[in-house]
Formats: structure tokens, C-alpha cells, sequence
């Protein structure tokens, strides 16, 4: 199938949701174009870096091994997935119309139904100096990371689940950590905050403290610091910023319903407020983004689609 070709549904994104998503409307002989920017399956899985271990009948190295594994589920049942990049969808009372962006030209194409499978983004600070360092003084990954800076200063941003246990990994490569935190009360679970509170290697800085500037200093950074309404400076081999994550909600959907952090809501349909719209994953709004439930949310659009295309 051509991507210019009459297409019965548009599946936008190749994480485990975009995965699971392509292996039910296969099973259930519906008709799709599969895209996804980078061309690639892994989504955000990629840049997972410690173990998974709850995702049943296996266990992980990293989210690049469950990748790898999806891959080659996906080249088993011979699903092809296009590089191509959904620049604009326009909702209509006549339908949807889809610009997708490939290697060398724009292609409109009027999918009958629409599956954004598009996951999220980390967040970043957006602080002048962020950009430049990022994956070199800047990281968003200790699991990644943390050899690099082993031994030395670093600063860890976020009162998560994630910022507290990237504090963690960090102290056990040596590394003297200083957490820096926005609001007194934390989000991370309580065996995290006790453990990070425990740790020798790890302090709290004063809360609330907030980046306002990185600026490179020799082989690291230099942090200028916004602490209790008092300008400080920290200097740091490195800022780990781990402060949750974005939506990847495509332009021209701004109008779909969404919670208070940008997710989009679905019903139990996986249908949007849009009706030939559904969404699957990361992206939609959940108590738990995980890879098991993301399989589940995948395989739901689908059904859906071919329920409301008439194929089922």
C-alpha cells in the first residue's frame, strides 16, 4: 500500500502501544499505513536503561532488549512500518485529512480512522544552556550515564520516583550527589525518599531551588541556582534533569480532550473525544504508563477500529 493509496486506518507511533496496536489490526484484517518519525520500533523504550523485569513471560536488560524483541515480532508477521512523521492532522465533520512528512516530500492522505500511538517526551527545564549540554554535561539518564561522572559532583533535578532513584544510582558510582527540589513535599515513593535521606553521599539543597542558567565550566557546569529567592551558584560534573515526562500529541489535535497534564482522555474504547480518532499508551492520560499496559491500551484501539469500521 502506497501512503497516497485509501487507508482505513493511520497507526502513528511504533512503541510497545504502536507495536501491540499493528499486531491486532493485522489479526483482525484491517487495512493500515503504519508510521512512525524515526522508522524504527522502540519509541521510548530506547531510553530505558535499567532492567524490566514486570513485564510477564520475560525478563530485560534494558529497554532496547525489549525492542529488539518487539523487532523482530514485527518483521516475524512481516508488518511494515514507514519512516514518515505526522505533521498535521485536520479534524472535520467530513472526516480527518493527515500531512505526513517523509525522507523527501509532504503526502496528504483522509485516513478513516486515526491511532496516535505517540508516547511522551522527557521534560526538559528549558533554561538557557539546557540544549547545548545536553549528552554532555546535561543528561536524562543516570542509568545511562552515571560511569561517566563516577566519583564526582553531580546535581540531580526532580522529587519523583525517577529523581530520587537516579540520586540513588548516581551514589553508588561515588558520585556526591546534590538533589535539587522545587516543592517540599515529595512524589517518590516512601522506600526511595527514605533511602535517598539515609544515603552519605546525597544531600537535599535548601527547597525551593530552582535552575536558571547552565553555563559550561572546564570539563562541567556551572549551575546558577534560584534557592529560597536567593541567587547561588553549584558547580557540578554534571545535571541530571529527571523531572517527568510530555506528550507527544500531534498539531491539529490540540481539540481532543485532555487532562491537566496534556494526556489525552480516552474512554474505555480507547476513543478520544474526536469519534474517528483513539489513542493508545503513554499518551493517553492513565494511573500507570508501563510496557504491559501499553500492550493492552494497543490491542484495545484496535479492536475498536475494526469494531467501528465495520469489520468486526
Amino acid at each position: 500500500m502506497k501512503l497516497t493509496d485509501h487507508i482505513p486506518v493511520l497507526l502513528v507511533g511504533a512503541g510497545a502501544a504502536g507495536v501491540s496496536a499493528a499486531i491486532w489490526l493485522d489479526d483482525f484484517d484491517v487495512s493500515f499505513a503504519w508510521i512512525d518519525a524515526s522508522g524504527s520500533v522502540g519509541g521510548i523504550l530506547t531510553r530505558v536503561h535499567n532492567r524490566i523485569d514486570n513485564y510477564p513471560g520475560d525478563s530485560f536488560d534494558d529497554g532496547t532488549a525489549l525492542a529488539r524483541k518487539l523487532q523482530a515480532h514485527v518483521q516475524q508477521m512481516d508488518l511494515a512500518l514507514r519512516p514518515a512523521r505526522l505533521k498535521y492532522v485536520e479534524l472535520s465533520d467530513d472526516g480527518l485529512v493527515a500531512e505526513l512528512e517523509t525522507e523527501d516530500r509532504l503526502v496528504e492522505i483522509a485516513p478513516d480512522r486515526l491511532v496516535l500511538a505517540t508516547g511522551t517526551k522527557y521534560r526538559r527545564l528549558q533554561v538557557p544552556g539546557e540544549k547545548e549540554g545536553l549528552g554532555r554535561w546535561v543528561s536524562q539518564s543516570a542509568m545511562a550515564d552515571a560511569p561517566r561522572f563516577a566519583g564526582r559532583p553531580v546535581a540531580v533535578v526532580g522529587g519523583g520516583d525517577s529523581g530520587f532513584e537516579n540520586a540513588l544510582v548516581l551514589a553508588g558510582h561515588g558520585c556526591q550527589v546534590t538533589l535539587l527540589l522545587r516543592n517540599p513535599e515529595f512524589r517518590a515513593r516512601p522506600a526511595f525518599v527514605r533511602k535517598v535521606r539515609e544515603h552519605d553521599l546525597i544531600s537535599i539543597a535548601p527547597i525551593p531551588s530552582t535552575i536558571e542558567r547552565i553555563e559550561r565550566s572546564g570539563d562541567g557546569c556551572r549551575l546558577f541556582i534560584d534557592e529560597r529567592g536567593s541567587a547561588t551558584r553549584l558547580e557540578v560534573a554534571a545535571v541530571f534533569v529527571r523531572i517527568g515526562v510530555d506528550p507527544v500529541i500531534p498539531d491539529g489535535c490540540e481539540q481532543l480532550s485532555t487532562d491537566d497534564g496534556g494526556f489525552i482522555v480516552v474512554d474505555e474504547s480507547a476513543q478520544t473525544s474526536a469519534d474517528r480518532i483513539f489513542a493508545a499508551g503513554d499518551v493517553t492520560a492513565t494511573s500507570l504508563r508501563s510496557v504491559a499496559t501499553s500492550v493492552s491500551d494497543g490491542a484495545r484501539a484496535a479492536r475498536s477500529c475494526a469494531e467501528s469500521l465495520g469489520i468486526l
